[in-house]
C-alpha cells in the first residue's frame, strides 16, 4: 500500500472520536543495494521514525447533526483536566512542561508529527478563533475585489459589550479583501457579519456553509452558531479541529499573507477616511515595548471572551522547521507590577522552543537508494532489478530517540518475475514498526526497465 493512502488513513484516524494514544511515523531502511532472493528479510534501521496523535475513535458525528448534542457538549466544554499532557506520556518523548491554558495542540505539520498535545479533543468555545473557518468559507466563495456592504444587523447584530472598535458604519462598502484584513487583524465582528452576508446570503446561512466545510475537513467535536466568535453555549470545536480547519487555511496565499500582517492601511470608505489597522496579534508585533514578540513566529489569529479565556493560533519557523501552534483557554494574570499579562502568548512561545529544542528533521527513506532486489528470469540483459521506495520520506524524531525500537521488513511480491518488467513496476512493499506495532508502508518500485 502506499505512502499516501497510509497517509490518509492515518488522518481518518485523528478525525475520530474517543480519545486514545496512537503513534504517527515514517521510517528508514539504509541506501545499501543487496541481493534478495527471499520474499521477506527484515531489516533493523539506524533511525526511528515517532509522531503522536491524542486521537478519537468509531463516533464520527457529522458537523450537520452537531445540534442533537450540543447539550451534553455545552456541559462538557471548559471542563478538561487541567493537567494531563498527553504527549509526556509516551516512552522516550521528550517531556514538556505543563501550562495553565486549558487545552494546547503543536504540531510539525510537513509530517503531521503531534510534538504536544493536551486536552486536544476538548470541546471548548473557540471565541474569534472561529473567524479562521469565516476566512476560509469567505475566500473559497467570493472574489477579494467584491464589495461587502454593511447592513444594519452587520453593524448592530453583535453581543452588547462587544464594541465597535474600528468604527464602521451602516452602509460602509469595502472589499472582500479589506473586510478580510479587518476581520483577521482587528478580529471586527462587524466584518464577520458582513462577509457572512454576502457570502451566505444571511448569517444562517454562512453558517451552515461554515459546518459543511468543517465536515468536510474532518472535524468531529465542532458546531458553529455564528461568524465571529462570541459566545454561545453551542457554538464550540477542538484545539484538534482547528488545526484541521488552520491547514486549510493556510493553503491559502492570501490567507498567510494577512495573517501575516502587523499593520495596514485600511482605504478610505464611502463612509469613512482611511485608517491604519495593527494586528491583535502580539506575537507578530515588532515594538520596543511589546515583550511577547516572538521573532520566528508567523501569524496567525487571537481570540478572547470570558468564557473562552484568551486564544492564539500562531505558526513559526526555525532552521527549515515548520511548527503550529494552538492554545485555548489562557488565563490573564495580573504581575507584581501590576501589569496585565495575557498567557496565551508566552505559553504559545515556550511550545514553540520545547518544539525547536527537542527535535530535528531526519531523511528516513529515498527513491535514491534502493533496498533490495527481484530476480529477472527469461531476460536477454539483466539477471535482476534493483527495487527502491516510491516516496521519498522525512520524519520529525526527538533528539536522542532509541535507535534499537524500530523495525523495518523489505518484502517482495515474489522471489523472482519474468522478463519484461518495467520502470516503476511495483515489485513489493515495505513496512515499519515500532515496539511492534505497524507505524507505516510503502510500495517498492522497480527502478528501471528489464527486456
Amino acid at each position: 500500500m502506499c505512502y499516501t493512502v497510509i497517509v490518509f488513513m492515518l488522518s481518518f484516524l485523528c478525525n475520530c472520536s474517543h480519545t486514545m494514544n496512537s503513534y504517527f511515523s515514517t521510517f528508514l531502511c539504509t541506501g545499501v543495494l543487496s541481493t534478495m532472493m527471499i520474499k521477506k528479510k527484515r531489516i533493523t534501521a539506524a533511525l526511528l521514525a515517532l509522531g503522536l496523535g491524542a486521537v478519537t475513535m468509531f463516533s464520527q458525528f457529522p458537523v450537520s447533526a452537531a445540534e442533537e448534542t450540543a447539550q451534553n457538549t455545552d456541559a462538557a466544554a471548559q471542563t478538561a483536566d487541567p493537567s494531563v499532557v498527553v504527549t509526556n506520556d509516551i516512552d522516550g518523548w521528550p517531556q514538556a512542561s505543563d501550562i495553565s491554558s486549558t487545552a494546547a495542540i503543536v504540531m510539525e505539520t510537513s509530517t503531521n508529527t503531534v510534538l504536544y498535545s493536551k486536552n486536544a479533543d476538548q470541546p471548548l468555545y473557540p471565541a474569534s478563533a472561529v473567524k479562521i473557518m469565516t476566512c476560509l468559507v469567505a475566500l473559497e466563495n467570493s472574489s477579494l475585489d467584491d464589495t461587502v456592504t454593511f447592513s444594519h444587523d452587520a453593524v448592530y447584530n453583535v453581543e452588547d459589550g462587544s464594541g465597535n472598535k474600528n468604527a464602521i458604519e451602516e452602509g460602509d462598502t469595502l472589499s472582500v479583501r479589506d473586510c478580510l484584513y479587518l476581520l483577521l487583524m482587528r478580529s471586527s465582528n462587524q466584518a464577520a457579519n458582513a462577509l457572512a452576508e454576502h457570502v451566505g446570503g444571511s448569517r444562517d446561512g454562512f453558517v451552515k456553509m461554515m459546518n459543511e466545510r468543517a465536515y468536510e475537513l474532518g472535524c468531529t467535536h465542532t458546531h458553529f452558531m455564528n461568524p465571529h466568535g462570541l459566545h454561545n453555549e453551542s457554538h464550540y470545536t477542538t484545539a484538534r479541529d482547528l488545526s484541521l480547519i488552520v491547514q486549510a487555511a493556510l493553503k491559502s496565499e492570501n490567507f498567510r499573507t494577512i495573517t501575516n500582517t502587523a499593520e495596514y492601511t485600511l482605504p478610505a470608505t464611502n463612509l469613512s477616511d482611511e485608517r491604519v489597522l495593527k494586528t491583535t496579534n502580539m506575537l507578530i508585533f515588532q515594538n520596543s515595548g511589546n515583550r511577547y514578540y516572538y521573532p520566528k513566529a508567523i501569524g496567525i489569529k487571537t481570540g478572547y471572551t470570558t468564557p473562552a479565556g484568551r486564544c492564539v493560533i500562531s505558526a513559526a519557523k526555525s532552521s527549515g522547521m515548520y511548527l503550529l501552534g494552538i492554545i485555548c483557554g489562557a488565563e490573564t494574570t495580573v504581575l507584581e507590577t501590576g501589569d496585565i499579562q495575557m498567557e496565551s502568548f508566552p505559553e504559545c512561545i515556550n511550545l514553540f522552543n520545547y518544539g525547536f529544542d527537542n527535535f530535528s528533521y531526519v531523511s528516513v527513506l529515498s527513491p535514491l537508494y534502493p533496498v533490495a532486489q527481484v530476480s529477472v528470469l527469461n531476460s536477454a540483459g539483466a539477471e535482476a532489478v534493483a527495487v527502491s521506495p516510491k516516496d521519498d520520506i522525512q520524519i520529525l524524531l526527538p533528539n536522542g530517540y532509541d535507535e534499537a525500537q524500530l523495525d523495518v521488513n523489505i518484502e517482495l511480491t515474489n522471489e523472482s518475475v519474468e522478463a519484461p518488467v518495467q520502470e516503476s513496476d511495483v515489485l513489493g512493499h515495505a513496512t515499519v514498526s515500532y515496539n511492534g506495532e505497524l507505524l507505516a508502508e510503502t510500495d517498492l518500485l522497480a527502478i528501471a526497465d528489464v527486456a
